[in-house]
């Protein structure tokens, strides 16, 4: 990529459906479900959360009973502004709970979605994206991975949304004691917060690793774009052959090319980019 080598870890291809980085949040949460005998998994979500469908899809071939908190209450009933991804998480059997944005922001505290979890029999809770420390210690073993294959980058990045997989990154850099920075791209605008989950996550291990967000690529917002954004999606997929979905790694793929073209990162430098996954949430297509 404009002279740097960079290496892209295609971890869109470990599953056609709970993709990427969810296979690796959901693995340990799922294994620590199955041990405590849960029969009811429950989560949080948009309408077109890549998160959403992988719990539903999970949950379906593991013989759980999924149950989805879905952001926005104007969706209950009206299929006519649903997403595909609703449509396909009602139909692998995940019941869908259509809350306001209000009860949404509170989650499990909201008195009306407290009473509907109260009536589930022993009920696993996964958080929003999934991200928890169970779902750190899942995409801790991509960097394990790496190690085995005698992977050595210089940077390793990766898009931000929740912060559960940077801070897993974060781990297994400190773990296997890379000398390797990390470097997350915000894909909401505003997200400065994210930087106090991902510290509370790590604990000890937030002072030994170099690790930062960067906040200019969000390109206005969560699921927003630049006509600038879709021409480099588009060009970079027919020049190697590697979609990019629009919500995530479009903007991350997007903020490396920007940092090797600044000059952030140079020839010198080894740069590893964590391809997340999330297909489903639709490319960016020539007209």
């Amino acid at each position: 990529m404009l002279g740097v080598t960079v290496r892209v870890v295609r971890d869109d291809l470990n599953h056609p459906v709970v993709q990427g980085n969810k296979f690796r949040k959901l693995k340990h949460n799922l294994l620590a479900a199955a041990k405590q005998r849960s029969q009811n998994l429950v989560t949080f979500g948009g309408a077109y959360s890549n998160h959403l469908i992988a719990t539903a899809y999970a949950a379906n071939e593991l013989g759980f009973s999924a149950l989805g908190f879905v952001r926005g209450d104007e969706l209950e009933g009206n299929h006519a502004i649903w997403s595909e991804t609703l449509f396909q998480c009602q139909q692998l059997g995940m019941r869908l709970e259509f809350v306001s944005r209000t009860d949404y922001r509170l989650k499990e505290q909201a008195s009306s979605i407290k009473h509907i979890i109260g009536q589930l029999n022993h009920p696993f809770i996964i958080p929003e994206g999934g991200s928890n420390q169970l779902a750190k210690a899942g995409v801790a073993e991509l960097v394990t991975e790496l190690v085995h294959q005698r992977v050595q980058p210089s940077q390793l990045i990766c898009p931000v949304g929740t912060g559960g997989t940077m801070a897993g990154l974060i781990e297994g850099v400190a773990q296997h004691n890379m000398d390797c920075q990390v470097l997350g791209v915000a894909v909401l605008k505003g997200l400065q917060g994210v930087k106090d989950d991902i510290i509370q996550w790590l604990g000890n291990q937030k002072t030994r690793v170099n690790w930062k967000i960067l906040h200019d690529y969000h390109c206005g917002g969560y699921a927003k774009s630049t006509p600038e954004l879709e021409g480099f999606c588009i060009g970079f997929t027919q020049q190697h052959g590697i979609p990019l979905d629009k919500i995530y790694n479009s903007k991350s793929f997007y903020a490396l090319a920007q940092c090797i073209k600044s000059g952030e990162i140079s020839t010198k430098d080894r740069p590893a980019i964590i391809h997340t996954g999330g297909l489903q949430g639709g490319v960016f297509e020539t007209l």
